[in-house]
């Protein structure tokens, strides 16, 4: 059964974006496929750079598209050949999230974002994922 991880941040999306290349470098050293998904294609654009700027000695491959792996960036409602872990950084839970062995989704103080991540947490629990809580408003501020 899919595993389902929620981080909480005290800072703006672009924290999150941070959070996930953290978690993207942390998913590859493991050996994982990561897809991100994320809400629009200029978040795509931002997490691309973010990645190739992402510690000056860490290489982190891929690229914009469903069909790049290991980490693939994209904000089209399917998954591809994916099926390891998932960063969702969109509001909702796409239909294939049960595909996955881990599902990461990323909460930031946004109003209508943080309350569809509230949803997302309760759908999980109802449905009997295991689920992990992990609060960063204090410790991940970059």
């Amino acid at each position: 059964m899919t595993s389902i991880s929620f981080y909480k941040l005290a800072g703006d999306q672009q924290v999150a974006l941070s959070l996930a290349c953290q978690l993207i470098h942390k998913s590859l050293q493991a050996k994982q496929q990561v897809l991100c998904l994320v809400p629009d294609h200029a978040t795509a654009q931002q997490l691309d750079e973010k990645l190739w700027g992402f510690q000056a000695t860490a290489f982190v491959p891929h690229a914009l598209g469903l069909d790049n792996a290991p980490v693939a960036i994209t904000v089209e409602a399917e998954p591809g050949d994916h099926h390891q872990i998932l960063i969702n950084l969109q509001p909702q839970i796409p239909t294939w999230f049960s595909r996955f062995d881990r599902v990461m989704e990323i909460i930031y103080p946004e109003p209508d974002y943080e309350q569809a991540k509230r949803d997302n947490f309760t759908f999980y629990k109802d449905r009997g994922y295991a689920l992990s809580f992990h609060d960063l408003s204090d410790k991940f501020t970059q």
